[in-house]
């Protein structure tokens, strides 16, 4: 997804550029400089692409945690459920960091080893059993790899932040990997009203206004339209309750 849309990017530009250089050479012989002019700009596009994708998917997770506020080592308790649910789901090298801050936050991303972030205020805000949930879904990320994805996007769009393509297709994509993880903690934990719980008192919890701004920190965010990255709450709870039913 992310090659394609930078392919078709460069594409145009190298098209344009090559178009311009080698217009004089090729004005009585129209149909062979198309040809020579097209070819050109794929070769380009295609030797520029690899390199550019490679350096954002280094690069892009250490945007990510820079925006974080002041990383530290999670308490003992926490850790001790981190590592549990961890093992349990087979993801080597794990670790839980804290932020600070005053909303509720929790994401994952791969910097030299899988990570949670999960700020103080999320931990004040949940009981033990919500938090195991948030802590599994993030997880779940980093078990079906959506947390390179997500990463290497976020520095994407940063570099290039008007290309509709790539925000409807990683959009659709989100909003799928959301049910996902969500289905993936219940499983884990057999705590899917726990997340459910967890869902509702974060929506609530988070100012209105940040919401928006904060929603690749964040296990929720606004409700789902095309360009929207995570499904509506009402639909991530109602699935989770019948999920209940299922694992009762």
């Amino acid at each position: 997804m992310l090659l394609s849309s930078i392919f078709l990017w460069l594409f145009i530009a190298a098209s344009l550029v090559l178009c311009f250089a080698f217009a004089k050479e090729y004005q009585f012989e129209l149909a062979d400089g198309i040809g020579e002019v097209l070819g050109r700009a794929i070769l380009f596009a295609l030797a520029a692409a690899l390199p550019f994708s490679l350096a954002l998917r280094n690069l892009s997770p250490r945007f990510v945690l820079r925006k974080v506020e002041q990383l530290k080592p999670a308490p003992r308790e926490f850790s001790d459920i981190f590592d549990s649910l961890a093992e349990k789901m087979g993801i080597e090298s794990a670790e839980i960091q804290l932020s600070r801050g005053r909303m509720p936050l929790s994401f994952a991303v791969h910097v030299n080893r899988p990570t949670v972030v999960m700020s103080e205020k999320l931990l004040t805000l949940l009981n033990k059993d919500e938090i195991e949930a948030v802590m599994a879904h993030e997880l779940a990320h980093i078990k079906n790899s959506d947390t390179s994805l997500k990463a290497l996007v976020t520095a994407y769009k940063t570099v290039l932040p008007f290309d509709p393509l790539i925000r409807i297709v990683e959009a659709a994509f989100h909003r799928e990997r959301e049910m996902v993880a969500d289905e993936t903690a219940a499983r884990v934990t057999l705590k899917p009203i726990a997340l459910a719980m967890a869902l509702i008192k974060i929506y609530e919890a988070f100012p209105k206004k940040h919401i928006a701004s904060q929603t690749g920190f964040s296990i929720l965010g606004v409700s789902s339209t095309i360009g929207k990255r995570h499904p509506p709450i009402s639909d991530r709870v109602d699935r989770l309750i019948r999920l209940a039913e299922i694992l009762a």
